[in-house]
């Protein structure tokens, strides 16, 4: 399979926008980030992370849509965003990687980064379920970070940045 783009999808601080753009670099794709959008959405109208609810159904969406649309495009990019595995799972051209990591991991991840505000666990288990409920009620009743949905999945707990991005490149490539 000759892949174009990349999408790289998974629950918070399990390592998508590292890797994203560590293999953006290495094959020299154009980045986007839908977590960017959303984290300076949340800054500007002061809006704690894990209140997904407060950003506008219509924002989730449009948002959405552009990243979707980029990935299905004939450019080459690599979409760096929470459900664009899952709207692109029948698009044969985006080679869709998923990203897991132990919640324990992440959380202790999360906590070490200051994005938006410093966040507490509990914040971070309040976003990782924000984020189900706001697609369930926009999209689909199913489990969008579900592996089926994805060409690969790679668990990052114990595996290095650089592992993690050599892997995916070695896959966009054919070379796996």
């Amino acid at each position: 399979m000759k892949y174009k783009s990349i999408t790289i999808s998974g629950p918070i601080a399990s390592g998508t926008t590292t890797a994203a753009k560590g293999v953006a670099e290495k094959l020299g794709l154009e980045y986007h980030s839908a977590g960017d959008f959303f984290r300076q959405y949340a800054l500007e109208h002061n809006i704690p992370l894990w209140a997904k609810e407060e950003i506008p159904d219509d924002v989730d969406r449009a948002i959405d849509k552009e990243m979707t649309d980029l990935a299905a495009s004939d450019k080459q990019v690599m979409i760096d965003s929470l459900y664009a595995g899952y709207f692109t799972r029948k698009i044969s051209h985006v080679l869709k990687v998923l990203l897991t990591c132990d919640e324990n991991v992440r959380i202790k991840r999360a906590l070490e980064r200051v994005s938006t505000h410093q966040e507490t666990a509990a914040d971070v288990r309040k976003r990782d379920a924000a984020h189900d409920i706001k697609f369930r009620k926009l999209y689909a009743n199913e489990n969008f970070l579900d592996p089926k949905f994805f060409d690969m999945v790679i668990d990052t707990t114990d595996t290095t940045v650089e592992e993690t991005a050599d892997k995916i490149v070695q896959k966009f490539k054919g070379e796996n």
